[in-house]
């Protein structure tokens, strides 16, 4: 029977950080990278998802079809969030617009791409960073105003994408292509 470790339980936040550097000299580092600069700022509904499709071969034995052999043939990593915070910043990543000066250009941009870490940092549990070296951060959903009740929401998402030699030479980087899960930071 298996020990059961209460250290192991965890309630925790998030915060999100993105640079729109695909595989950032920074994004190694946890102090380098999560700086105001880059935080997306108050997110919640933080939800991680993996989506794989499956393809079965079967053979055929003593007149019954039996499955001996699966592969994986699409892997994808999403990560759904929502954020209250509408500056300006927020506004053109949702519309893929650009800033000028002080005027949000609608779909003058396309999907942006860069590095991002994702911070579940907490009181009761252990902290994880997920250090993503590439990765689109999109729109996911309606932007609906807000009845006067409820405040008003941005719903996005980072598609994680592989990191390839030709983004980056970083060959530290290179070995996680998708990123990597430190499940031992410690935050103050």
């Amino acid at each position: 029977m298996a020990v059961k470790n209460t250290d192991d339980y965890t309630i925790s936040g998030a915060d999100l950080y993105f640079e729109a550097s695909i595989a950032s000299t920074n994004v190694a580092s946890d102090t380098a990278f999560q700086v105001a600069a880059n935080n997306i700022g108050n997110v919640y509904d933080v939800e991680i998802s993996s989506d794989v499709t499956y393809v079965d071969h079967f053979i055929s034995s003593k007149s019954k079809r039996v499955k001996d052999k699966t592969v994986a043939n699409l892997s994808t990593i999403t990560i759904n969030f929502n954020t209250d915070e509408l500056s300006t910043a927020n506004l053109a990543k949702f519309f893929l617009a650009s800033n000028v000066a002080s005027e949000i250009r609608v779909l003058q941009n396309v999907i942006l791409e860069g590095s991002a870490h994702l911070r579940m940092d907490t009181d009761v549990g252990q902290s994880i960073c997920y250090r993503i070296p590439k990765c689109a951060l999109k729109p996911n959903g309606s932007f609906s105003m807000a009845n006067g009740e409820d405040w008003q929401t941005i719903p996005m998402m980072l598609d994680i994408l592989e990191l390839t030699s030709g983004d980056s030479s970083n060959a530290t980087l290179l070995l996680a292509p998708f990123g990597v899960i430190d499940p031992t930071v410690s935050y103050a």
